[in-house]
């Protein structure tokens, strides 16, 4: 469980800022001015797997959880997104609890879920260095 998601369950407020602008730049202005959440979408701003990433690396010293809108429900993206580091996703237009079941099982790894492995190639596992990362 992540800081974030701690806070989220108890019902505390958080503050936070969607990032449409695709910039590493504002991204570090944004993370350093103490939001809780910054929302990086991937569906409607011009966005694109190494935009992303370079964000992330910009707000990654700061006590913000990056949080991102993936642009479809591919299962294939959704592990893309999860492999360069982020943890909190929101997936648009989920209009069924089977359509939800999908989703989850495409965040998990077998057998809770479909998630491909490549740890060692992943920036979310820190490059195979978080023995922790597949439990």
């Amino acid at each position: 469980m992540t800081p974030f998601k701690d806070r989220l369950r108890e019902g505390r407020p958080l503050l936070g800022l969607w990032q449409a602008l695709a910039t590493p730049y504002t991204a570090e202005i944004c993370a350093g001015a103490g939001y809780d959440w910054l929302l990086f979408d991937g569906e409607h701003a011009p966005n694109t797997l190494q935009t992303l990433l370079a964000q992330l690396q910009a707000v990654a010293p700061y006590n913000v959880e990056p949080v991102a809108r993936v642009p479809v429900d591919d299962p294939a993206i959704i592990k893309q997104y999860l492999d360069i580091g982020f943890r909190s996703l929101l997936v648009p237009m989920v209009e069924s609890a089977e359509q939800a079941q999908r989703i989850v099982a495409a965040t998990r790894f077998p057998p809770r879920g479909i998630r491909g492995v490549a740890s060692a190639t992943s920036r979310a596992s820190g490059f195979g260095a978080n023995a922790r990362y597949l439990a």
